[in-house]
């Protein structure tokens, strides 16, 4: 079998629900399941013929799950058995404290809490996930205005982040099939038609090394990489972990230095329009202490590894100590108003704001000088631009968007002499996207031309 890696980047907001459900408050998924790449590649399914069970069905071809990359390095879900200090500052591994640790802990009333969100990567760096979260509302087409008690809302993981996973091939034929159909712009996650859920997937060169410890007392610790499904002997899910389905020969589990959390999971397959059978997951981040065990060699156990399930870690290098030495991951961002000098969150607002305001004045400024040399496409041409200018994720991005539009059919000749023009204007802009929606609305006013100039 050979393991090839791939680095998924967000080109946009992405939502990437937990469960199936669409009303409520919907949990979210911190990671991308396998079963996302396996469904990009199902699209082509026909094309693969007689192939086609191989790839799909028979677990020859194994979709990992997506992580977020930390400083360009693999990340894993903090393990659950990493607890912090209600008060005060201190990381501990809860597996390596003797029960005398956890008696002088309580007699210096020092409280410990489980950590439950984040990855970490091999230096330690923690990084917790943001969501941007939209506020959306339901359209009554009826009377062309929002629908009355259809608001709702978005939270998507950020654009711009990248996310490494794997896909792993028993028969080296079926690769150049895969990566035709995976590769490129995709599309990921939930509302997609609108203006989320566009990445791209590019090979990329990982240097794989996931370092292992022999830890004492005959302990052997298996740490839960991706979503682990089980069976009990009678072939029916379950969330208790055992010597037999956690595919051992001898041993025995050590539950106090056992941590696992669980959860349910309900797939709906679109092809044939209704909900699979529910599974009972053992989620990221677990672990499971065996005392005694054979030597494990399987990298992935339970039921769906083709869809990123059952991949675990052997006594991982990170559950070495009993102090990690988490550090906080932070990206290099702009200079916020605080770092600037101001004492108080409330003249930073004030600032932000009056910067906001002075950068509206100036594009509205821009647009008054210039509206009137784009008269000449019409209402439907300036509401497509404006289109573009809401879901591009910069200049660059809009101007390819637009060309691409411009360049063909009715558009191009209404546009003719004015490309150039458009675009100078945008190069000028402070804020291009800003500009261009404002632009279009202006002219659109102005134009005499109807739909298609007619």
């Amino acid at each position: 079998m050979q393991t090839r890696y791939y680095k998924c980047r967000f080109l946009s907001d992405v939502v990437l629900p937990a469960s199936s459900n669409t009303q409520g408050n919907i949990a979210l998924n911190d990671f991308i399941a396998g079963s996302n790449f396996l469904g990009m590649v199902a699209k082509e399914y026909e094309s693969f013929g007689k192939d086609a069970f191989s790839v799909f069905h028979s677990g020859d071809v194994r979709f990992g799950d997506g992580h977020i990359l930390i400083n360009e390095k693999a990340s894993y879900k903090i393990p659950l058995s990493f607890h912090k200090l209600k008060v005060g500052e201190g990381v501990f591994n809860r597996v390596h404290l003797t029960q005398e640790d956890e008696k002088n802990l309580r007699n210096e009333q020092k409280q410990l809490k489980q950590m439950r969100n984040g990855y970490i990567n091999e230096d330690f760096e923690l990084l917790e996930l943001s969501y941007n979260y939209a506020q959306k509302s339901s359209y009554n087409k009826e009377l062309r205005r929002s629908k009355d008690e259809g608001m709702y809302g978005y939270s998507a993981l950020q654009s711009g982040t990248e996310w490494l996973f794997k896909v792993t091939y028993k028969d080296d034929s079926l690769v150049e099939a895969v990566e035709y159909a995976l590769l490129g712009k995709q599309y990921l996650g939930k509302s997609k038609s609108t203006q989320y859920g566009e990445v791209e997937i590019t090979p990329y060169n990982h240097q794989h090394k996931e370092l292992s410890f022999i830890p004492k007392d005959d302990l052997t610790y298996i740490y839960v990489k991706s979503r682990l499904s089980l069976l009990d002997e009678d072939g029916y899910p379950t969330a208790v972990p055992t010597i037999e389905n956690l595919g051992l020969s001898s041993g025995e589990i050590v539950w106090e230095k056992t941590y696992i959390r669980t959860s349910t999971y309900t797939p709906y397959n679109y092809k044939r329009a209704t909900q699979e059978y529910t599974r009972i997951v053992i989620n990221k981040g677990s672990l499971i202490t065996v005392k005694g065990c054979n030597t494990p060699t399987q990298d992935a156990i339970g039921a769906y590894i083709n869809e990123g399930f059952g991949e675990v870690l052997i006594n991982p290098a990170f559950l070495q100590d009993i102090n990690p030495n988490l550090k906080k991951y932070e990206e290099e961002e702009k200079q916020t108003s605080l770092q600037k000098g101001y004492s108080t969150p409330l003249l930073a607002f004030l600032e932000n704001k009056a910067a906001l305001e002075e950068e509206k004045f100036a594009v509205a400024q821009h647009v008054q000088q210039v509206y009137k040399n784009f008269i000449k496409p019409s209402k439907s041409q300036w509401g497509q631009i404006r289109t573009f200018a809401s879901i591009a994720k910069d200049a660059q991005d809009l101007k390819n968007k637009i060309k691409e539009y411009i360049s063909k059919g009715v558009a191009k000749k209404q546009w003719e002499g004015l490309e150039e023009k458009l675009f100078s204007e945008i190069d000028s802009s402070k804020s291009p996207l800003a500009f261009v929606k404002l632009l279009a609305m202006i002219v659109a006013k102005h134009t005499e031309g109807g739909k298609d100039g007619k």
